[in-house]
């Protein structure tokens, strides 16, 4: 260190010493609050949202039958998965040591914007080509992608086809299956790209020949530039593509799953992702309102935390201050509903309807934040919940 250097080190009172804010807990409570987007794979099988503990209320019996009132029609409670024990939630952070440490729990209050209406909207149960290697095999074809279907991990699961110019089809079979074309034969150049009608035509054109029936909208548009090494020349270079991403809608309703392509500037598809589903039925299921999905997200809190005896000290007083985590109040003052995918105890997907929420969260700290959160839609009597997790509706992580 130079002599100037250490001058003003010696102005300095802290110089030296050790930073440690002054309220490290409400600092990671505050950093834990802010809203993340939901994790979304692009390339490869998209989680499922599965759910976990018991909603409190008239929960039925797996198996068991529920009457929809006015209709006379028998449905079947729908008995839900619950997740793996690895699922977190936002408000849960990691330490050092790998044990989940929770740091706050939220009270949700439904705005003015939530009213107590119950809409309608149907569930879905989902078909899925019952053979993954030949599925892997027709959308290879249809991608102009010839050979095989290989299963290199000799799981059955997940099929690659490889064609002779460096095109590829990787197929994904857990969960909804993702198909997934690549090319490794790029050329490397740059230069205008075709308009975004010709690219959604070239996206359209491809969805007809998959043929699984549902639609895409609300696109997100992009470009991505690369190195890349000439397939001609064998030179280093970059190339560029134009990208496009659908969200995939069923009747109308968008879904947590996305289709994905991207073309070079001669309108070359260089690669492309999307899921490989059709509708097999639908089912009315009643929904709750709004509101009562925010009185739901409240009991699943409480499932969470629940309340403990006030703990004693070593002299035998009694400690009355509340343990647990810090509350946070949220009022949650929108709502939409979208469709999410859920898998049954007897194998089968649907998509169900969930209230997605946005709302306002006051921090321990007073700070403000935006987020938000989401709840099952379909009424809680059709509903059952097999073994322990977190819960069906949570925080958006």
């Amino acid at each position: 260190m130079s002599d100037f250097e250490d001058r003003l080190a010696a102005l300095d009172p802290a110089a030296g010493a050790s930073y440690r804010h002054r309220d490290l807990d409400a600092l990671i409570s505050r950093i834990t609050s802010q809203p993340v987007a939901r994790k979304r794979r692009r390339w490869h099988t998209i989680e499922l949202k599965l759910a976990g503990t018991l909603i409190a209320g008239a929960l039925v019996t797996a198996g068991s039958l529920a009457i929809v009132q006015g209709a006379g029609t028998a449905l079947p409670v729908l008995a839900l998965k619950s997740p793996s024990a690895a699922q977190t939630f936002k408000g849960a952070v990691h330490s050092a040591a790998g044990a989940m440490q929770v740091y706050e729990r939220f009270d949700f209050t439904a705005g003015s914007g939530l009213g107590a209406a119950v809409p309608t909207n149907l569930s879905y149960e989902l078909k899925i080509p019952s053979s993954p290697a030949s599925e892997a095999a027709r959308v290879a074809s249809i991608f102009g992608v010839s050979g095989a279907p290989v299963n290199a991990s000799g799981d059955g699961l997940d099929w690659t086809v490889t064609g002779s110019s460096g095109h590829a089809l990787d197929y994904a079979s857990a969960g909804i299956p993702q198909w997934t074309f690549s090319t490794t034969s790029l050329t490397s150049s740059t230069g205008y790209f075709p308009s975004r009608t010709t690219l959604a035509a070239d996206v359209q054109r491809y969805l007809t020949r998959l043929g699984y029936g549902y639609t895409l909208s609300a696109p997100s548009f992009g470009t991505t530039t690369s190195s890349a090494t000439s397939s001609a020349t064998s030179a280093p270079g970059s190339t560029s593509t134009e990208d496009v991403t659908y969200s995939v809608d069923v009747d109308g309703s968008s879904t947590d799953q996305y289709v994905s392509f991207s073309v070079d500037a001669n309108n070359n598809v260089v690669s492309a992702s999307g899921p490989a589903f059709s509708v097999a039925t639908t089912s009315n299921y009643p929904l709750q309102s709004p509101a009562a999905g925010v009185d739901a997200l409240n009991v699943e809190q409480q499932g969470r935390f629940p309340a403990t005896s006030p703990a004693t000290s070593a002299g035998g007083s009694t400690n009355t201050t509340p343990s647990g985590p810090p509350v946070v109040n949220v009022i949650l003052d929108a709502d939409t509903i979208t469709l999410e995918t859920y898998q049954l105890t007897d194998g089968s997907l649907w998509l169900l309807p969930v209230y997605d929420y946005s709302g306002t969260s006051v921090g321990v700290d007073g700070s403000l934040s935006t987020g938000t959160w989401y709840e099952l839609a379909v009424d809680p009597s059709y509903v059952h919940v097999s073994g322990p997790g977190s819960s069906r509706g949570v925080v958006n992580y």
